[in-house]
C-alpha cells in the first residue's frame, strides 16, 4: 500500500515545563494539544525546536512524544520530532515514536559538527531501515549547521529514505526546484512563518508554523485560502490577521536583545488560558516591555 502524502498545516508545539523544578508538565501538554486540535490544525509536532528538544533528555523526549500521541487520539496527525546528533539515538527515538502510535517523524539533520552528504545519507538510511512510518527531513541550516542542496534532498526522497521535507530556508524557488527534482508524492512543507501565501499557493504541500501555537485559527485559515488558490482572499487575510502579530516574533527587545519568540508563545498561551508552562533555562522570562506588546496584540485580536 502506498504511503499517504504528508500535507497540511502542522504546528511544532511547545513543551510546558513547571516553574518550580522545570519538569515536564503533562497536564499542560494535554491542554496545548487540545487547544491546537480544537483550533483546526492538521497536524502537530511534539519535541521540535519550539518544543525545546535540545533542553530535554532522550527519555523525556520519548515520554513527551508518546503523551502527545495519546492526547491527540487520532484527531490530527502527529509527527514526532526525533532528531539527535548520534544516529543510534535518532533511530531509538524514531522507533519509540512509531511504537507510541506516531503518524510520522520529523528528523532534523545532526548539528554542531556538520555531517557531510555521505554521512547524512547513511544517517537517514539507518532511520528509514528502522521504521515504517513517514520521515520528514527537517532542513534548518541556521541551527544545525548542515546546509543541504536541493539535489541531495531530492536524492534522499527518490532513493526512498524520506517522504517529506520541512524547508526552513523558506525560499519559494527552492520549493519549486525540489518539486522539479522529485514527484508529486514528495511532501514539501514551508518551514517559516512570514510568507505562507506565496509558498502554499505555489509549490508547498504544507506549512510547519511555530507562531501557530499562539494563533492556530488564523494560520489555519490563511493556509486553507492559499491552498485553495484563493489568492486575493489569502492576501487580504494575511494583511489583516497575520502581519499584525508578526512583529512580536521579529523585533528586538528594548535592550536590543534578539526577539524572545519562545517566551512570547508560552506567555501568550497562558494569557489565552492555556497552561504552556515556562521555558527551561538558560531561556529567561519574557521582558516587561515585550509582555506589554504581547498583551496589546492579544487585545486587538479579541483574546484578552
Amino acid at each position: 500500500m502506498p504511503k499517504e502524502k504528508p500535507e497540511g498545516i502542522f504546528i511544532p508545539m511547545v513543551t510546558p515545563f513547571k516553574a518550580s523544578d522545570e519538569s515536564v508538565d503533562f497536564s499542560g501538554l494535554r491542554e496545548v494539544t487540545n487547544f491546537l486540535v480544537e483550533n483546526g490544525v492538521d497536524g502537530i509536532i511534539p519535541s521540535g525546536s519550539t518544543g525545546e528538544f535540545i533542553a530535554m533528555s532522550h527519555e523525556e523526549q520519548k515520554q513527551v512524544n508518546a503523551a502527545v500521541c495519546e492526547y491527540a487520539a487520532g484527531r490530527v496527525k502527529v509527527f514526532c520530532s526525533t532528531g539527535a546528533y548520534r544516529t543510534r539515538d535518532a533511530v531509538d527515538l524514531s522507533q519509540a515514536a512509531e511504537a507510541a502510535g506516531a503518524d510520522g517523524v520529523m528528523v532534523v539533520t545532526p548539528w554542531y559538527m556538520a555531517a557531510n552528504e555521505d554521512e547524512l545519507y547513511e544517517h537517514y538510511k539507518a532511520i528509514r531501515k528502522a521504521i515504517r512510518i513517514p520521515i520528514m527531513l527537517y532542513h534548518n541550516p541556521y541551527y544545525s549547521t548542515c546546509l543541504l542542496s536541493d539535489e541531495f534532498m531530492a536524492k534522499l526522497y527518490n532513493d526512498g529514505l524520506i517522504d517529506a521535507v520541512k524547508e526552513r530556508q523558506a525560499d519559494v524557488y527552492r520549493q519549486q526546484d525540489l518539486r522539479a527534482l522529485t514527484d508529486d508524492g514528495f511532501g514539501i512543507f514551508y518551514g517559516y512563518d512570514i510568507c505562507p501565501v506565496e509558498s502554499v499557493s505555489m509549490w508547498a504541500d504544507g506549512w510547519v508554523c511555530g507562531t501557530g501555537n499562539l494563533f492556530p485559527k488564523e494560520n489555519k485559515t490563511v493556509y486553507d485560502l492559499a491552498k485553495a488558490r484563493k489568492i486575493e482572499e489569502a492576501q487580504k487575510y494575511h494583511f489583516a490577521k497575520i502581519r499584525p502579530y508578526l512583529p512580536l516574533f521579529t523585533e528586538k527587545t528594548a535592550k536590543g536583545l534578539p526577539c524572545p519568540w519562545l517566551q512570547v508563545i508560552k506567555e501568550g498561551l497562558k494569557l489565552r488560558g492555556v497552561n504552556a508552562g515556562v521555558a527551561r533555562k538558560p531561556v529567561m522570562a519574557l521582558p516587561d516591555d515585550y509582555r506589554e506588546k504581547l498583551k496589546k496584540v492579544l487585545k486587538e485580536y479579541g483574546y484578552l
